[in-house]
């Protein structure tokens, strides 16, 4: 099945983009070395990865535009947080372009939380993330924080404001919680606000539960108020279950 759209943390957010060769000139000039000294090459660029992370970007962004250098600076901003992710994202705030910062930031973060999602999702906030970031970086880092934490991540994202913002994070926590427990995730699902992100939970949540029990997932899927909602989750279930069957004969 192909799920809802916000429930996988996007591609784009793990990739740093630059809007054009210009502004990637720019923040090269930026981050220039204070002695004006020119970017070497050798065994000086693997150093500086390791003593002067800063440095060694400045390094990555004289390369060539194409992926080699936007994986170079995601891998840099990676190692760089894990050894000092406050350095780090210290270093992102002062990137003037918008989408590169929050391009960046999404990096570091991500990176932390592979290891300590709530850490992630308090650096994140601290250092300009916030409801309006586009790029989903705190739904995704709740999901990650739900995965091994999923107490005290709903607890952390109930004390939210209420509002799209919050829903949209209670939709990344029921999906995670749909895989080892569907009946709670619907609960969760119901108390979101009716629309377009309550809806598109409770498809993603159906789909979980009706692999474990479809029975079960039907019951609730005919208990949908809204006529289309319920239509769509009957046909999700019937081609689950034919599906299903079909594995089944062939095997």
């Amino acid at each position: 099945m192909k799920y809802p759209t916000g429930f996988l943390c996007a591609a784009a957010v793990l990739v740093l983009v630059w809007a054009d060769e210009s502004l990637e000139r720019d923040t090269a000039k930026q981050w220039a070395h204070p002695s004006g000294e020119k970017p070497s090459s050798g065994h000086s660029n693997i150093d500086a990865r390791a003593t002067d992370p800063a440095r060694a970007l400045v390094q990555a962004f004289t390369l060539e535009i194409g992926s080699e250098r936007e994986n170079r600076i995601r891998d840099l901003l990676s190692a760089w947080a894990l050894r000092d992710a406050e350095a780090a994202l210290g270093w992102v705030s002062a990137v003037e372009d918008p989408a590169a910062r929050r391009s960046a930031r999404s990096t570091v973060c991500l990176a932390v939380a592979e290891k300590d999602p709530r850490r992630a999702v308090t650096l994140a906030l601290a250092h300009g993330t916030d409801q309006d970031d586009d790029c989903g970086l705190l739904e995704c880092l709740t999901m990650q924080w739900c995965e091994k934490e999923s107490e005290a991540a709903l607890n952390w994202t109930r004390e939210q404001p209420p509002g799209e913002w919050r829903d949209r994070l209670l939709a990344r926590a029921s999906f995670v919680l749909s895989k080892s427990d569907p009946a709670e995730a619907a609960r969760l699902v119901s108390g979101l606000e009716p629309g377009t992100v309550q809806d598109e939970a409770a498809m993603a949540v159906l789909h979980q539960w009706a692999l474990k029990d479809s029975s079960a997932a039907l019951r609730w899927a005919e208990a949908f108020s809204e006529p289309t909602l319920r239509e769509r989750a009957l046909a999700e279930i019937s081609n689950l279950r034919n599906l299903t069957t079909s594995l089944r004969e062939v095997r």
